[in-house]
């Protein structure tokens, strides 16, 4: 049966902009009065929360490190869903695949505690058949791990089947799931990264690119 797996932020959810106010929050707690730019810091959002603090607090010592990453997700499970929002086009792909009733669920290394209460904020993904959040599974991507705990736990086909993601860890991953898979290239990308260059059978321009597959 064929199925479709996303990643969550920077795929399916615009969330830098909450992600970003978190930073910012951290920062000004410590006396540092940074205003993270979205189209400048957006793409650490893909390499999570230990790049995003490092990129205002720098090298320290694993145990300070610690402290502000912990209160930075703190601030964040806060706000996750004040301003965070669909891509643009992205419900009405959901709506399509819900009415052809073509299986869709979710593999992120976003932390299942914070995974959860962001979809929960969003109805229109409500018909979500699974979230493999981080700490769902012993490895997180680029393994394949989550991938095929959530293509088990759907009984889809991967070899007829989609992941799509922003990232290359994302393709990494489907491929070594034997996943199709398929770049959002409205994503969180950096201007570093070469998507052509991440083994990928197709690269995306928009989300409604997504029903043609």
């Amino acid at each position: 049966m064929k199925g479709i797996l996303f990643d969550l932020d920077g795929t399916l959810v615009d969330t830098a902009v909450d992600m970003l106010l978190a930073l910012k929050m951290l920062a000004h707690e410590n006396g540092i009065m940074a205003e993270p730019e979205y189209h400048k810091y957006k793409e650490l959002i893909t390499y999570g929360s230990r790049a995003i603090v490092h990129s205002i607090f720098g090298e320290l010592e694993d145990s300070k490190f610690k402290i502000l990453q912990n209160r930075y997700l703190a601030i964040y499970a806060n706000i996750l869903a004040n301003d965070s929002k669909l891509f643009p086009e992205v419900k009405n792909v959901i709506k399509t695949l819900d009415q052809k009733k073509i299986p869709w669920g979710i593999v992120t290394n976003k932390p299942t505690y914070l995974a959860k209460p962001l979809l929960a904020s969003l109805p229109q993904l409500k018909n979500c058949e699974i979230i493999v959040g981080g700490g769902c599974t012993q490895n997180s991507k680029p393994h394949p791990q989550p991938i095929n705990y959530a293509i088990q736990a759907m009984k889809i086909t991967p070899e007829e089947s989609w992941y799509i993601g922003d990232a290359q860890s994302d393709m990494q991953a489907a491929n070594a799931a034997n996943m199709n898979s398929a770049v959002a290239l409205w994503g969180y990308l950096g201007q570093q990264d070469d998507p052509k260059s991440w083994c990928a059978n197709r690269l995306l321009n928009s989300p409604i690119d997504i029903l043609a597959l």
